[in-house]
């Protein structure tokens, strides 16, 4: 089950990879030469015609199951894992095109800060969604035959190079604009993680994202030790069932036993779920936008820390 904008987006990634494609037989014509150095036989090795058809066929047969629903919100759609694989893979190769158009957009005058946001979150989100979202998570991308495209501008005529196309797959985007970020109220989250988490972007390093949010988990759990005085080595599951159990905490929240619960759990799954992934493996390019919402929020469990009752008498 697929969103139909992911449908139309992958639509537009085939349509994408075919034009890239083009008609070699067409090409050669225009030089006699160079067409009697490809015989019949290398084409067939080559297999452009072979991906292409398959690549057409593909994008029919999506549009026709996409018809088939009609405005429906979801789209079905039973794939191979081996289609997954390709369908990723053009959809990223499409996306690196959209980034390389980005950047020439961005070149431009009177280009508001607003506007060029709203397509680096666009940009961000089909990332997120191909590179860790669903069936495409844990699909490898395949070789793909047409890797390169020309500039999405007309250059100079004495710059050859600009002139020259360009593999899409070194496409890079620079550091995105974000508006209206979330703000970071805590001093100490502020000081010592924006400034990272700038250094990454301004440097072009995304994939040191996962620093920042390590960084930024750790600040939590000192400010819980710090609060309730713990200091004997216990682990931040032990540290947070210390602080909010329902019975004798350390820390209350709420006088409801349900919503003392509650907040309970929220840290367990902050520790549990986001602490731990960054603390024990390396999570790539994490998106910018994604990373701030990360802070956002241990911005606000530490808000919570701070308003809680002390328990002073708690074991």
């Amino acid at each position: 089950m697929f969103e139909r904008e992911t449908v139309e987006f992958v639509q537009r990634a085939i349509d994408f990879y075919v034009s890239l494609l083009g008609d070699e037989s067409r090409e050669l014509e225009g030089d006699p030469d160079l067409a009697q150095l490809i015989t019949e036989e290398t084409r067939r090795e080559l297999g452009l015609g072979r991906d292409k058809e398959r690549a057409t066929r593909l994008r029919q047969w999506i549009n026709e199951h996409a018809e088939e629903r009609g405005d429906s919100y979801h789209v079905d759609l039973s794939l191979s894992h081996g289609t997954v694989r390709f369908l990723k893979s053009v959809s990223l190769l499409y996306l690196a095109q959209l980034k390389n158009k980005r950047n020439v957009f961005a070149s431009r005058p009177n280009i508001t800060a607003s506007t060029l946001s709203a397509v680096d979150r666009e940009i961000s989100r089909k990332e997120e969604l191909f590179m860790s979202a669903g069936v495409f998570k844990n699909a490898s991308v395949v070789p793909l035959l047409a890797a390169y495209a020309a500039p999405t501008e007309p250059a100079a005529p004495d710059d050859l190079e600009t002139t020259m196309p360009r593999s899409l797959l070194n496409v890079t985007r620079p550091r995105p604009v974000l508006v209206d970020s979330i703000e970071i109220l805590d001093y100490e989250l502020r000081a010592r993680c924006l400034d990272l988490f700038n250094q990454f972007q301004e440097a072009g390093q995304a994939e040191r994202n996962d620093t920042v949010i390590s960084e930024a988990s750790r600040i939590l759990e000192n400010r819980l030790r710090d609060v309730t005085r713990c200091e004997d080595g216990s682990s931040a599951k032990q540290l947070v069932s210390q602080a909010f159990n329902v019975q004798r905490p350390k820390l209350r929240v709420s006088s409801v036993a349900a919503e003392q619960e509650a907040a309970q759990l929220l840290f367990l799954g902050t520790f549990g779920f986001i602490r731990n992934q960054v603390q024990h493996k390396l999570l790539g390019n994490l998106p910018a936008e994604r990373v701030l919402q990360v802070l956002g929020w241990i911005d606000y469990l530490l808000s919570v820390v701070e308003q809680a009752e002390r328990i002073e008498d708690a074991p």
